[in-house]
């Protein structure tokens, strides 16, 4: 209990929270114009891709870049030595119609980020996200948390936004898994949920 008390007094003295909202679940840093503007260009459909990082000293929510970006170009838009909020207007064909959904990238790479600045994203990411979704009236698909852009493939975001499709997908074309009891326990429990008990 101690040091949990600890934690947080560190948090107000280092991040200095005086008047914003004292609980660190949802810190709010405004966001810069040229952010607001972006994210109107994104709710009109005149960009597709905005990244975002926070300005720690003036506390503010400041734009990075909005180039326009691809899905194969996305993994390369992930910088690998600090954190960053991306949203990206993902185009796909879903069941045969051309789709267009908002996701919401979280990336945090690994421990090369500073404790304080892996809170403040934290802390900040919600309050982000429901400014976005109440005030610019975007509604976020998926929002996802990822410490490299590595995996974020065409298929990975597919399976993000459509869970479920996958999830049928994988118990038709995954007969077999590891032998044993494992495997079929695995598919029995994904099943279970419709009630298949009976």
């Amino acid at each position: 209990r101690r040091r949990v008390a600890t934690v947080s007094g560190q948090a107000k003295t280092e991040i200095s929270v005086e008047s914003k909202n004292p609980t660190l679940q949802g810190l709010a840093f405004p966001l810069q114009e040229e952010a607001k503007h972006a994210l109107q260009q994104l709710k009109h459909k005149r960009i597709n891709y905005i990244q975002l990082r926070l300005d720690t000293e003036r506390e503010t929510i400041e734009l990075v870049h909005t180039s326009p970006t691809e899905t194969k170009e996305l993994p390369s838009r992930i910088p690998t030595d600090a954190p960053r909020y991306h949203f990206f207007l993902y185009k796909h064909t879903h069941q045969g119609q051309a789709l267009e959904a908002v996701v919401f990238i979280y990336s945090m790479p690994g421990y090369s980020c500073s404790i304080k600045e892996r809170m403040l994203y934290s802390s900040c990411k919600n309050r982000l996200l429901d400014d976005v979704e109440r005030d610019y009236h975007i509604e976020i698909a998926k929002k996802m948390e990822i410490d490299s852009g590595e995996g974020l493939t065409e298929d990975f975001l597919y399976e993000e936004v459509y869970p479920m499709q996958h999830a049928l997908k994988q118990a038709f074309t995954k007969p077999k898994g590891p032998t044993g009891k494992r495997g079929n326990k695995r598919l029995i429990r994904g099943a279970g949920e419709n009630g298949d008990e009976s």
